[in-house]
């Protein structure tokens, strides 16, 4: 099996939304301004949240929307930060819901690579040390730290 060479991108942004649509639409107009993503990209986020949904209940509740998408041009991952909880319907129970403040959009071109990293991400979210640690430190920080964590 080889080895994936898995060199992501961070970004992080602050917001408010009203919902989660809104919310995944702010990571994939971040996404898009950095050249990473197509511009329906956050779009195409929020349509498969509402057939799909990534809520994760772990001790501080997050969500990994994300889609696979022929415009990805290199990975990232895009963590906001909202000023205040939207709800997501919950990945394991689509008719529970979780509230969270944190959402960690993915863009991974390759499904290899898809796979590998949604782990490693399942990992770090369910750490609250790791989690207490991004709400705290500033955008840049965050994304040092991002690096650090899901590269190593």
């Amino acid at each position: 099996m080889r080895r994936l060479e898995m060199k992501t991108r961070y970004l992080v942004i602050h917001g408010t939304a009203d919902n989660n649509e809104q919310a995944i639409k702010l990571c994939g107009e971040a996404l898009y301004k950095a050249g990473i993503v197509s511009e329906n990209f956050g779009d195409l986020c929020a349509k498969r949240e509402r057939d799909f949904p990534t809520g994760l209940p772990t001790e501080i509740p997050t969500a990994i929307p994300h889609v696979k998408d022929e415009g990805i041009t290199e990975n990232a991952i895009c963590l906001l930060k909202l000023n205040h909880p939207v709800t997501f319907k919950r990945l394991d129970d689509d008719t529970e819901e979780v509230k969270t403040d944190m959402i960690f959009n993915l863009a991974i071109r390759d499904a290899d690579e898809h796979l590998a990293v949604l782990q490693k991400m399942m990992a770090f979210l369910n750490n609250p040390e790791v989690l207490t640690k991004c709400k705290k430190l500033s955008n840049e920080e965050t994304e040092v730290y991002l690096q650090e964590q899901l590269e190593s």
